[in-house]
């Protein structure tokens, strides 16, 4: 609890071991296993990472950049602001202490590595499966030594729908997971979100009753929108280039997607956008609300209601605590649709342990007390089930 207020934080991250694919994969794709580097040989995560020949730099200033505040003016490394989570080897008990000093009840958790563990083309569906079956198995480990405080939210590749579905029904059912995840890319060329391919994997995750999140991965090399935006920034000046338009335009495109056409077909699926801010929502919906009206009335097939309907009516979105996004989108009628994240462990979060003090600052979000329980308790608890 944060200043009287219950919080949920709707996206942080796990840091999985190096030994993971060694400890969980099954043995016959062993060959096919990610390859991982450790930054320094003091800190074992953050690591550069190798898939199919595929290599990813692991680029973080976690050694020598003092852009963490601790309060007071002091600023540290991450890897000095990190310190008692890294020796606790970012366990479960790392998470929990986190939790306790910076006031959050509940943390859903993401993966980091594993976000773009099979993100690279010509990967084989059983391959991709297996990849995620181990991680889902490690994550539900993980999760057991939360005190029922850390929820995991299985991942699932959509390579092969029959097995996403049966990797969903598995995780759901037997490991007990509250929501589902998927990059919100193409795993097939030709083969956008609302090809009628996946409309069973949108059916069951519906009927199972949990959420589908989706969350952008830093590096990929397939996908239609995140990677061929990430390659028209290649080489820019702009260092957070990449990330802005994968993350974006990533999670934008989805929202396309879900809102202007799945929902549509499936109203008891229930979608969760990510690390995007939550402010595109109120600029981006009017848009495609347009663009909908327009198509209606020209004659073409579009869904009953506009977009911004089926958002508001099935979808949330997460954005970092006190974004100026949130005062548009409660402007926009969006106040059931938000909520918060930290991020945690990754670099965003620069203020430690403070991380929620943004939404009371008196800063850009500006909002009512129940505005706020909105956002950090009554929405995710809606969506995760939570009392």
């Amino acid at each position: 609890m944060y200043k009287g207020y219950k919080v949920v934080d709707a996206d942080s991250h796990a840091m999985e071991p190096d030994d993971l694919w060694e400890r969980y994969l099954d043995k016959r794709y062993l060959a096919h296993a990610p390859k991982t580097r450790r930054v320094t040989l003091e800190h074992p995560f953050f690591m550069s990472t190798e898939v199919m020949g595929h290599k990813w730099s692991a680029t973080y200033p976690t050694t020598h950049t003092p852009y963490v505040e601790m309060g007071k003016g002091k600023r540290l490394t991450y890897m000095e602001a990190y310190d008692r989570y890294i020796r606790k080897g970012f366990s479960p008990e790392a998470y929990l202490a986190y939790m306790d000093e910076a006031g959050l009840d509940y943390a859903v958790i993401y993966p980091t590595l594993c976000l773009h563990t099979t993100t690279v083309p010509d990967m084989d569906a059983k391959v991709a499966a297996a990849i995620k079956r181990a991680y889902n198995d490690w994550l539900h480990d993980f999760c057991n030594g939360g005190k029922g405080r850390i929820i995991g939210v299985a991942s699932l590749d959509l390579r092969d729908v029959g097995l996403a579905i049966k990797e969903a029904r598995r995780c759901v059912k037997e490991l007990g997971f509250r929501a589902v995840y998927i990059l919100p890319e193409t795993a097939v060329d030709g083969q956008p979100l609302d090809h009628p391919v996946y409309e069973s994997l949108w059916a069951e995750i519906a009927s199972l009753g949990v959420p589908l999140g989706t969350h952008e991965a830093m590096f990929h090399k397939n996908g239609n929108v995140g990677w061929v935006g990430a390659k028209q920034v290649t080489n820019i000046s702009l260092k957070y280039a990449s990330t802005a338009v994968t993350f974006g335009l990533g999670e934008m495109v989805g929202g396309l997607m879900f809102a202007g056409a799945i929902c549509a077909r499936h109203p008891n699926l229930r979608v969760l956008f990510t690390e995007s801010s939550v402010g595109w929502a109120a600029t981006w919906f009017p848009f495609l609300d347009e663009k909908w009206e327009r198509a209606k009335l020209m004659g073409s097939v579009v869904p009953e209601h506009s977009p911004s309907y089926y958002f508001k009516r099935q979808c949330a979105i997460s954005g970092e605590p006190g974004e100026v996004g949130y005062s548009y989108a409660f402007q926009g009628g969006y106040g059931d649709c938000m909520m918060t994240a930290t991020d945690f462990p990754h670099p965003e979060v620069t203020a430690l342990p403070d991380v929620l003090a943004p939404f009371f600052d008196g800063g850009h979000a500006r909002l009512t007390p129940e505005q706020l329980r909105q956002v950090l308790w009554e929405n995710p608890a809606r969506m995760f089930g939570l009392k």
